[in-house]
């Protein structure tokens, strides 16, 4: 960090040097400029920039970085995130121009499920400080003020949920270049804080931002309707269009509509957005040839439905191009198989992860929700952590999940939090010590834990009660959710999560080094497992035979002995008695397949994974789908869509088999936190021809291909650290290297 940085971190918004500014009350989009004259040699030149709401930062007529969708989404009452830009380069000897546009964002826009607009505040701000150092060893600063002046511009409307408006025909040539001449624009208005809240802080933005990393080109277009084209992108995905055209005539509308499903006639299908229009449109300006990407909205899609055009005009593939948009992550992993279903299966998963990991975790990225879903999250994060580096993102999120914690230390079931939801529900406010200690565990960081241990102790506290909501006599949570079949009692998944938390807090504060924690939490985990062992049996009989009360005994090691032993076989009936389907929804499917290689048989589990008729994964990709759905039958050949009230393309909660997929089917796994040490265990069977995957984790790449032979396999694996390599044949310790093993069948 920049010693300017330093000076200007963590500041309260009174201590912080500039304005928040805008055009006029009540306009949705604006545009903000300032020019600043340079005349002797710049040493360094640095500018720091936020919103309520969205800004995209100008100088001297082109855009300052590359990242979308800033300052990013958090509880605004709270606090706003800046980002700071090195201009030095940029800066020219005479005239500069600082330019913002702005647009209202998750502060102002509409968010939520709840038909929210303006959750946070009514209208977007922007705030930027300017410092130049020169060389002869002077400063100065430029800071948003009233003398900075303002006009409206041609993006005429944007909406995260709604779409965009952009009426190229308003456009201001040159208005943020120099020798602009802005005498007839208004000077900028004051945000009012009698009217409308101020964040408590203002700090540097700690996660990685949203960035373009990938095109789709379109595949093909259709005509189903006279004058209605619809392109297919070919893969369900998040971001926006680029709408590219010539010859259009001036004042011409057009109208881009966008879905994850077509309509039976070939029109797009919207009924699932809900409230969320997705509606983007683009006022033609007359030139021959006109380019237009909208800045401040997002959508999730596949086909784009263009209408408008005039007659004669027939778009080509080139018309439309998607345009990618996730937080900016390095992406760590690859898989493949014999199996190009599974392989499909893989890039669905994948997917899914890109369009949800948008500056929050979110459920779904395309309907009237967007929300960052802490059940979903904690069920995905230790899929999320080998498909990518995910460490900048949760630095984010975790701030965000502390900023909703309630005062009796309850975690929300969304963070940031909007209200009208609840807390310390089961399998969801659990994130609050499931997400530290997976960050942990991947990557050997307890910085993800240690700020929070106090809050994470608070949460314990509530949750080992003897009656709250979370696991008490009277449980309310989300249970199993969208689960088939019996349902597993909200209180027994509550007694297991009580319990797992328990035993992971254990863990981490023996790795704090606070020795009376550790005992302590030993203590509550030992107990929650009573808890958990009375709730689930009858005497010496289970009486929850369900799928998902099976998993989460045997994946969260809640059970020994003889009981353990009865869990099992329980599981492997429960799975017999539904023709080797599985029957769990969100909690029970991100553990299911663990639990029955933890079991001794992942052979079910591969089963599970190669299963093609509902409920399964691979139904969905025979079924066309490109990402991970939120309900099993979401489409069918039968039935068409499911009902549109919760139906998403995009949900990746079920995605979360891809933990599976790493530590069980190719056989990567840390024995130690951070991969200090590992475990190779890959699920030899001759269901593949073969299988191989790579990790690059924080130790280095991590790798296991292993293949069928006429004598059995042939098992290749690479390492960067000790690892014990547990095969067929026995157990074999070995250091950084390159080693391949033969197993006889």
């Amino acid at each position: 960090m920049e010693s300017d940085e330093k000076n200007i971190a963590g500041l309260s918004h009174c201590d912080w040097p500039a304005k928040w500014i805008g055009h006029e009350w009540g306009q949705p989009c604006a545009l903000l400029r300032q020019s600043v004259l340079v005349n002797k040699p710049v040493r360094t030149a640095r500018i720091h920039a936020t919103a309520l709401g969205l800004f995209e930062l100008r100088l001297n007529g082109k855009k300052v970085g590359n990242s979308e969708l800033l300052p990013g989404w958090t509880d605004y009452r709270k606090r706003v995130y800046s980002h700071s830009f090195d201009i030095t380069d940029r800066i020219v000897s005479g005239e500069n121009v600082i330019g913002g546009m702005v647009a209202p964002g998750w502060f102002a826009g509409h968010i939520g499920c709840f038909g929210d607009k303006g959750f946070y505040g009514r209208d977007p701000w922007f705030s930027a400080v300017l410092k130049l150092d020169y060389e002869d060893g002077t400063s100065g600063e430029l800071v948003t003020d009233p003398a900075w002046k303002a006009s409206a511009g041609a993006v005429v409307g944007a909406d995260l949920l709604m779409g965009e408006e952009y009426d190229a025909r308003k456009e201001i040539a040159g208005w943020d270049m120099p020798g602009f001449d802005d005498t007839e624009w208004k000077n900028a208005v004051l945000f009012r804080p009698e009217e409308e809240v101020l964040p408590e802080r203002i700090e540097p933005y700690p996660g990685v931002p949203v960035q373009t990393i990938a095109e789709l080109p379109a595949q093909s277009i259709t005509e189903p309707k006279p004058g209605v084209f619809v392109f297919d992108l070919g893969q369900n995905m998040v971001g926006v269009v680029r709408l590219k055209l010539s010859g259009v005539p001036r004042g011409t509308e057009i109208i881009l509509k966008h879905g994850e499903m077509i309509e039976p006639e070939g029109t797009v299908y919207t009924a699932n957005l809900r409230s969320a229009r997705a509606v983007d449109r683009y006022f033609a300006k007359g030139d021959d040839e006109e380019i237009w990407q909208p800045r401040f909205t997002f959508h999730g899609f596949r086909y784009v439905q263009l209408e408008g055009l005039p007659a004669g005009i027939i778009p080509q593939l080139g018309t439309v191009t998607g345009v990618v948009w996730m937080s900016g992550l390095n992406e760590t992993a690859s898989f493949e198989c014999s199996n190009e279903k599974v392989n499909r299966l893989f890039e669905n998963i994948r997917w899914g992860f890109r369009g949800n990991y948008l500056e929050v975790p979110t459920d779904c990225p395309q309907r009237d929700e967007r929300l960052g879903w802490t059940g979903d999250v904690q069920i995905f994060i230790p899929s999320a952590a080998y498909l990518a580096d995910i460490r900048p993102f949760y630095e984010k999120w975790l701030v965000d999940l502390h900023d909703a914690q309630c005062p009796n230390g309850g975690y929300p079931d969304a963070a940031p939090f909007l209200g009208r939801m609840h807390y310390a529900s089961a399998g969801w406010g659990d994130a609050g010590i499931i997400c530290p200690y997976t960050l942990w565990q991947m990557y050997g960081d307890l910085e993800f834990i240690r700020p929070w241990w106090n809050s994470m102790k608070k949460y314990m506290e509530l949750i080992c009660t003897d009656d709250n909501r979370h696991n008490g006599p009277a449980a309310q949570s989300y249970g199993d959710w969208l689960h088939f079949g019996e349902e597993t009692p909200q209180r027994l998944i509550g007694l297991a999560y009580r319990a797992y938390d328990a035993r992971l807090m254990s863990e981490m504060a023996e790795a704090l080094e606070k020795s009376d924690d550790a005992v302590y939490f030993k203590s509550e985990a030992d107990k929650g497992r009573l808890l958990f062992r009375n709730e689930f049996f009858r005497g010496s009989k289970i009486a929850v035979e369900t799928q998902t009360a099976c998993a989460l005994a045997i994946h969260m090691e809640l059970l020994s002995g003889d009981d353990l032993k009865a869990a099992e076989e329980c599981l492997f009936q429960c799975l017999e008695n539904s023709n080797g389907y599985l029957t769990t929804g969100f909690i029970g499917t991100a553990y299911l397949s663990l639990a029955l290689s933890k079991a001794g048989r992942p052979d079910l589990a591969v089963q599970l994974l190669l299963n093609e008729d509902h409920p399964s994964w691979l139904y969905e990709v025979n079924n066309g789908a490109t990402t991970i759905w939120e309900r099993w039958n979401s489409w069918t050949k039968e039935n068409g869509f499911g009902d549109p009230a919760m139906n998403s393309y995009n949900h990746y909660a079920f995605g979360a088999v891809c933990q599976w997929m790493f530590e069980s089917l190719v056989g990567i796994r840390p024995a130690s936190p951070g991969f200090q040490t590992l475990e190779i265990k890959p699920c030899l069977t001759d269901r593949f021809d073969f299988v191989k995957g790579s990790y690059d984790s924080v130790q280095g790449r991590i790798s296991s291909h292993w293949k069928k032979t006429s004598a059995g396999w042939i098992v290749e694996v690479e390492t960067p650290v000790p690892a014990e390599v547990v095969l067929p044949t026995g157990t074999y310790r070995i250091e950084k290297g390159i080693y391949t093993f033969e197993v006889n069948a």
